[in-house]
């Protein structure tokens, strides 16, 4: 987009930031009201909102939430899925200053009662969907001062959320500045309890102007928000992002693939940001033919791996399609490199070349910074990195390094600066000694005409410690036995990297944001 890069400098960060940036989240909002106003920015099934609208409401929700002693500083749980009360609530709080905790829609009560009280949060408000979750631990909730409940049949003790519509009271801007908290995403537990990533004003709009800059998104553009909003590609790369630009967004509630072709379709969606499976689901469905998706232009993936038979499959049904794969992860407030449409299929393998804004190093388990090509785990620098774990002290000390984030993502950097994911540090499979990244595998057996999808996983091996399982996913009235996916893995793969087990499923296990929980397959079927 041409803007103005600078070198910037805080107590916990110098380096490159855009120049001519907004100060707070809530500038971000402000700008888009002054330069479109009366454009519809909100879309959720019937429900439309033009920025001004949205501007407006989110005032009186802010205004209701001060009524109940919210301040700058203080933090508010969401359990909220994904339509208008999410963005609304969440520029209510940024505009009194107080932290959003938005909280994961498929917890249950224990992981719910967790994170609402490791986040010391005031107040809860939550989708009538959700309540089920809640009401079994309800008096577990040792902060939460009041209940706020956006539904028909309000439980006894708890407050409609209509009430924190009605106040009528002249909201008083609140000063805020780019180093001040804005939310608290807790990260999956993979060795204990969930950890709170403390994201903040300067890494949420850096984050949302770098998807802006390399999307480039123009008047006419529209986007869908499929990524769940407590996730940071759905809060960060898509809600901040469309806001900033001055787009609209159509939020859709639950993903269903014949939904998404129809909303793809009608509401002429020009632009996408999530994971691959979306899309390589849509392209696959048996009415995909029956839909008109010429608007469709922009694809960009991250998440989960992008297999170079899927990015061909995509490509070949909607030919038009620009595709950049792209990396981020929560505590860098999302995205920190993005593969250019060129070269999508010369760099499959790739995440991308590093955003303006980034730095990255490849280290080994000494933290001694690699050559090119060398593997090693990612680390990251960015105004955009978490300034660590909320309450957490030993897990920032061991996760961010003199302003380096150690992701715990195993990688390289070719000559070119492209970034390669090989594996998280927990998915690398070790095998008497040899290290067999889950990826290189992936993409070996998604190559077969049979195969659908793949994960593949390490689980416990007597002899070897661990050995390699593949789960798979047929296409459509397809049959195969074991040995014809080992025998194709033996042409293509040494042999200690041929899975031992093989294990054909109807689907794979994904959370809200689309990835695979591979946690669910690290078991041996009797």
């Amino acid at each position: 987009m041409g803007w103005e890069i600078m070198e910037g400098e805080w107590p916990d960060f110098k380096g490159r930031i855009f120049k001519k940036r907004p100060k707070n989240l809530v500038e971000i909002l402000e700008n888009t009201v002054n330069n479109s106003p009366d454009l519809i920015g909100f879309i959720c099934n019937e429900r439309k909102l033009t920025f001004k609208e949205f501007d407006q409401r989110s005032n009186r929700i802010a205004a209701g939430f001060k009524k109940y002693h919210v301040k700058k500083g203080d933090r508010v749980s969401l359990l909220l899925g994904n339509g208008l009360e999410f963005p609304l609530c969440f520029f209510a709080l940024m505009k009194l200053g107080a932290i959003a905790v938005p909280l994961n829609t498929r917890f249950k009560g224990e992981e719910l009662s967790y994170e609402i009280n490791h986040s010391g949060s005031k107040l809860l408000v939550l989708d009538e969907e959700y309540w089920p979750n809640i009401d079994p631990v309800r008096k577990d909730l040792k902060t939460v001062e009041r209940i706020f409940f956006n539904g028909q049949e309000v439980p006894e003790g708890v407050l409609s959320f209509v009430e924190l519509n009605e106040s009528q009271e002249i909201l008083e801007k609140v000063r805020l500045d780019e180093t001040d908290d804005a939310a608290i995403m807790y990260t999956s537990g993979t060795t204990g309890k969930p950890k709170g990533a403390v994201l903040y004003h300067r890494g949420l709009i850096a984050s949302a102007m770098q998807v802006s800059d390399f999307i480039a998104y123009e008047p006419k553009d529209r986007i869908i928000c499929v990524a769940p909003l407590f996730h940071a590609t759905g809060l960060a790369m898509i809600m901040l992002s469309h806001i900033f630009s001055g787009i609209p967004c159509v939020y859709m509630r639950t993903f269903k693939v014949k939904d998404f072709l129809e909303i793809m379709s009608s509401e002429k969606i020009t632009k996408t940001i999530g994971v691959i499976n979306i899309i390589w689901l849509m392209i696959n469905h048996p009415e995909f033919d029956r839909y008109d998706f010429s608007s469709f232009k922009v694809a960009m993936f991250g998440g989960s791996p992008a297999a170079e038979e899927m990015v061909k499959g995509i490509l070949n049904k909607l030919p038009h399609l620009k595709i950049s794969v792209g990396y981020g992860l929560t505590e860098s407030h999302g995205i920190v490199s993005t593969t250019s449409y060129e070269d999508a299929l010369r760099k499959i393998e790739a995440a991308g070349q590093l955003l303006p804004l980034v730095e990255a190093r490849i280290v080994d388990d000494e933290g001694k910074e690699l050559a090119p090509n060398r593997v090693g785990e990612i680390t990251l620098k960015s105004p955009a990195i978490t300034k660590g774990y909320w309450r957490n002290p030993e897990a920032t000390q061991a996760t961010i390094t003199k302003g380096w984030l150690h992701t715990g993502d195993i990688g390289k950097l070719d000559d070119e600066g492209y970034l390669y994911i090989l594996d998280r540090k927990k998915d690398m499979i070790n095998r008497g000694g040899e290290k067999i990244y889950s990826l290189e595998v992936e993409n070996v057996i998604s190559r077969h005409p049979k195969v659908l999808e793949v994960a593949v996983v390490g689980v416990p091996d007597k002899f070897f410690g661990e050995a390699v399982k593949a789960t798979i996913v047929l296409r459509t009235g397809q049959t195969a036995a074991e040995e014809e996916f080992k025998n194709f893995c033996s042409g293509q793969l040494a042999d200690y990297k041929v899975p031992k087990y093989i294990e054909v499923l109807d689907s794979l296990p994904r959370n809200p944001a689309g990835k695979v929980i591979k946690g669910e397959l690290k078991y041996i079927r009797k």
